[in-house]
């Protein structure tokens, strides 16, 4: 693929596959994307946000070739349904002319995949590990606090060096909206044990506390296994009609990759209706592989499996009924991380009650998916919704204005896009496999606000909402909340 044929794209749709190669350009030799990739320069690999890449001490012979540092974990593996998204938004004529990309990103996933249900999946049942609360996505999540728990007696008595790296996090955000020192204090801790291993997966597992099959998690890995099999089947068939890549890649290559994807999709989904669904309470849980106990406290992560036929049908009447429950997640302003009825439930403190648009808008495409049980007249009120708690009742016009101006704003050149230039000016993987699916939905380059001016009149497109009031919480002007603003106009009950 040339420069000069990514130019020719409209802006929207040459971001995103710039942002998608950014993001496989720091794909480790062993398969693994990092959950952070850190821009180099003032701001960036040495900013004010810790840690830093110095910090994880992650080295070039662990990682192999990057083009960027990175940290040493993951995050939610939802960039194999963003790289489908984009695939879907690029016209015949544009899927054909860029198909070196898309079957490099393909191949990416691929990669990931395989490492995730290697690497990961220490027992053989079809579920992946999760070795930090970082990697889940939810990172302070109350369902998590007996690992935290035993995380922290683990640290104490092992004696490992915890560097607390004063409290960055907390920086531009009330460190009330934030996961408290006890969590930090693991999170550092495990930090350090992974230093201690070199980041070899197996030693590591073998010694942490923190062992977690995550209901979120394992979710996104079945849907984008999924979508990545519809990717594959239709990259298969361009291959075919395209000269001169069969000496590359054939068809039947591809198409036979695309049905292992697809099985692995069958045992991810399965494994994740038979271990992670609490019968008892009808509804989805994380699971503790340290004291194999499944984590009872209800979050918002429940709600995942909704997604790519995952849930039953019967599971997924249950899960309905949970959610539209005033007492428990149909809130004033739904849907809360945590269910209100929780005694650990906290309307504003990060992933323990707030209402987040990035996890409302994995619910409402899985409701999408669930018209014959009713989901799809629930989906279009929650994207509604959703819709109103980020405008903040400003015009729905000028937001749409003021969230591409805010992605261009948040960009670095034409590559890469930071959460925010504010706070977090390097790239996150479930951050930016999501801005890169919603690039597409942009024609022309916007100018890029660098001033307050005109702020007074727009959204501060925060991480999080208060989930009675709607008010605004955690970090403002955040690319994904103003990506996802994009993705919410356009989808509909038909999506």
């Amino acid at each position: 693929m040339t420069n000069a044929s990514i130019e020719r794209l409209a802006y929207g749709k040459r971001r995103a596959l710039n942002e998608m190669h950014s993001i496989f350009g720091c794909q480790w030799s062993n398969g693994m994307l990092p959950q952070i990739r850190f821009l180099a320069g003032p701001g960036g690999e040495e900013g004010n946000y810790r840690p830093g890449p110095s910090d994880w001490g992650v080295s070039p012979q662990v990682t192999g070739p990057t083009r960027l540092r990175t940290s040493g974990i993951t995050q939610p593996p939802i960039i194999g349904m963003c790289a489908y998204d984009i695939f879907l938004k690029f016209s015949e004529a544009e899927r054909k002319a860029h198909l070196d990309s898309f079957l490099t990103f393909s191949r990416g996933l691929q990669r990931f995949h395989n490492w995730l249900l290697s690497e990961r999946d220490h027992w053989g049942e079809n579920l992946v590990l999760c070795l930090h609360p970082w990697e889940t996505g939810t990172d302070n999540s109350p369902a998590f606090d007996p690992l935290i728990e035993t995380t922290h007696r683990y640290i104490e008595e092992s004696a490992l060096p915890v560097h607390l790296f004063g409290g960055a996090d907390n920086t531009h955000v009330p460190a009330e909206h934030r996961p408290t020192n006890r969590d930090y204090f693991a999170y550092f801790g495990l930090l350090a044990l992974f230093k201690k291993h070199d980041y070899q997966q197996r030693a590591i597992i073998e010694e942490s506390p923190f062992l977690l099959q995550d209901i979120l998690f394992n979710s996104l890995l079945a849907a984008s296994l999924r979508a990545h099999s519809q990717l594959q089947t239709q990259l298969a068939d361009m291959v075919a009609e395209a000269a001169g890549h069969e000496q590359h890649v054939s068809r039947g290559q591809l198409q036979a990759e695309a049905d292992n994807a697809l099985e692995m999709y069958e045992r991810v989904a399965s494994a994740v209706r038979r271990k992670l669904w609490d019968a008892d309470a009808g509804f989805f849980h994380s699971y503790d592989s340290r004291d194999n106990r499944l984590l009872q406290t209800p979050t918002v992560s429940g709600f995942v499996p909704l997604l790519s036929s995952i849930a039953s049908d019967e599971q997924a009447t249950g899960l309905i009924e949970r959610l539209i429950d005033p007492s428990q997640f149909w809130t004033q302003v739904p849907v809360p991380s945590t269910s209100a009825n929780s005694p650990a439930f906290d309307p504003v403190r990060y992933w323990s009650g707030p209402s987040w648009p990035v996890t409302n808008w994995l619910v409402i495409r899985g409701l999408q998916e669930r018209q014959n049980v009713g989901g799809a007249a629930l989906a279009e009120t929650l994207r509604q919704s959703t819709l109103r708690m980020i405008t903040e009742g400003i015009d729905s016009n000028k937001v749409r204005l003021a969230a591409i101006r805010l992605m261009e704003a948040n960009s670095v050149g034409e590559d890469f896009t930071t959460p925010s230039q504010q706070q977090y000016q390097h790239g996150w993987l479930w951050d930016s496999a999501i801005v890169a699916a919603s690039w597409p939905l942009v024609s022309d380059r916007p100018s890029k606000r660098r001033d307050d001016e005109g702020r007074a009149t727009e959204p501060g497109f925060w991480e999080y909402y208060h989930p009675a009031t709607g008010d605004p919480l955690g970090a403002p002007h955040m690319t994904w909340t103003a990506s996802l603003y994009l993705e919410l106009l356009e989808m509909n009950d038909n999506h």
